[in-house]
């Protein structure tokens, strides 16, 4: 067997076994052959972090030939590149173990800003190029959100996938904003904003679960997996458009009528803006005018277009209308590029690549903005109100499926397939804080700030390693193994549109 082997030609052989395995009655007969793709997954995985390490290498070469002593160590661009360096690290230790590469990252980052040997360099990071990554990361996590929603999928989804969708999300919400707002001394309005970050589920985390369960034939005759992934796109979708609305009304003074108003307000603009800029983007560029590079063009015109929504309204102090702006531009934009399947497949991967290389600053930043002290002050009552609020949701999970075909150990499986939370919390919970500091907004504005990130970060550290954990215990023993082999090659060709790492 040749020692160099693509991903993607090991995908592809990994998922024709698993399929001639669910279609089977029998047993695998070749404990060999399984442990061949092991070994070349391994080998995979050194060639990918030997890449980085080089790529890394000559980056700060080239960058100390340019600036010399503005990249060596007590430097700012120092500090961000060791940063960076030590979250992916800990983000490739962490999927080892098997629990999400962001919660080595997070980790890290708390590290860095805590411990006595790193803690003098977090002192050189600024307030503006924290901000500034972050909210660039924001975007692009956004963008890609939006090319992996399934416009097809959204138009046919069912009763219960909408119930599953909006019901938890805004019981969980409701009933974090109520223990928040008297555990923790939050404003109504800040303690709303903080239920919507922690009430959004991460497809980070239970894709990947529900995809193994799916190899194993778990739960495919009546399409749990698919019900469970769409249900996590729009519940997304309904707590980032209400965080942005929050977000609005919490820096907005005057009127209260207006203020509500206003808030409503930047979302639809940025609904709008979205919509009309992404129309255009099906046209632009002409395919037959640049052939070659006609993915760069289209990925530089999402990529910008994003960033501009995004640090435009914060300038001018709309910032509810740049998140929206970024996940309807990518999500209308889709509909007219998918008309070219593989250019679009392109797009994907290159917005990927840029993803992986920004989720080590968005992670590790978010991670060195909670330390010890606040974490003390606030931990015993941020744990209580964060669990107080996903009581709720396992519970409202559980019986808001009630007149469905599904047994009662499917329920339940699927309330406790509800817990992870991951990437969203990760993206928008600093956002409230980038903007307090970025606008000079006072202290009390900060420390509020401040408690919705600790919240958003506790929520990841208690949610996600237990979810992910939760799902392949469960799953074997509450779901049902279905081998029929025509449902079984019907839902593997739903599931493999979906992208694991969306939001």
């Amino acid at each position: 067997m040749e020692s160099s082997i693509s991903k993607q030609t090991f995908d592809e052989r990994h998922r024709n076994c698993v399929n001639e395995e669910c279609n089977s009655n029998l047993a695998p007969e070749s404990p060999a052959k399984c442990f061949r793709l092991t070994n070349e997954r391994w080998k995979l995985v050194q060639a990918q972090f030997l890449t980085f390490i080089l790529l890394l290498l000559f980056i700060c070469a080239s960058l100390y030939g340019i600036l010399e002593e503005d990249i060596l160590p007590g430097s700012e661009l120092f500090a961000l590149l060791l940063l960076a360096l030590s979250a992916y690290i800990s983000g490739v230790v962490a999927n080892y173990v098997h629990l999400p590469p962001l919660i080595g990252m997070l980790i890290a980052g708390f590290l860095f800003r805590n411990l006595h040997v790193s803690a003098h360099l977090y002192e050189n990071i600024s307030i503006r190029w924290a901000t500034t990554l972050r909210s660039t990361a924001f975007v692009i996590i956004l963008l890609k959100a939006g090319l992996g929603l399934d416009a097809d999928k959204l138009k046919k989804l069912s009763l219960t996938v909408f119930q599953l969708a909006l019901t938890p999300c805004i019981v969980e919400t409701a009933a974090a904003a109520v223990a928040s707002h008297f555990f923790l001394g939050l404003p109504w309005v800040w303690s709303i904003m903080l239920g919507f970050v922690i009430s959004a589920v991460s497809p980070a985390v239970i894709v990947p679960g529900l995809l193994n369960l799916q190899n194993k034939c778990f739960g495919t005759a009546k399409g749990i997996p698919t019900l469970v992934i769409a249900a996590a796109s729009l519940d997304d979708i309904i707590c980032i458009t209400g965080f942005s609305v929050m977000l609005s009304v919490s820096f907005s003074e005057g009127n209260l009528l207006i203020t509500i108003l206003k808030g409503v307000l930047e979302p639809v603009g940025g609904l709008l803006l979205g919509v009309i800029f992404g129309r255009i983007f099906w046209h632009l560029p002409n395919s037959a005018s640049v052939p070659s590079n006609l993915v760069y063009y289209r990925v530089l015109l999402l990529c910008f277009g994003g960033f501009a929504s995004m640090f435009v309204s914060k300038r001018y102090d709309v910032a509810g209308v740049g998140p929206m702006a970024c996940l309807v531009l990518a999500f209308v934009a889709a509909f007219g590029w998918k008309r070219d399947q593989l250019t679009f497949d392109r797009i994907e991967k290159v917005t990927g690549v840029l993803w992986t290389g920004l989720q080590p600053f968005l992670f590790s930043l978010i991670g060195s903005e909670v330390s010890i002290a606040d974490l003390q002050f606030n931990l015993g009552n941020t744990i209580l109100s964060l669990a107080i609020a996903l009581g709720f949701r396992i519970v409202v999970a559980t019986f808001v499926t009630f007149g469905s075909d599904l047994n009662i150990k499917e329920k339940i499986f699927i309330a406790f397939a509800w817990i992870p939370k991951a990437t969203v919390q990760a993206a928008v919970g600093p956002q409230a804080l980038d903007y307090v500091l970025s606008n000079s907004k006072g202290q009390e504005m900060e420390k509020y700030a401040q408690m919705v990130l600790t919240a958003a970060v506790v929520s990841i550290i208690m949610t996600a390693p237990v979810g992910a954990f939760l799902i392949s215990v469960l799953g074997p023993i509450l779901l049902s193994n279905d081998r029929n082999p025509d449902k079984q090659r019907s839902e593997n060709m739903r599931l493999q549109t979906v992208d694991s790492d969306v939001l």
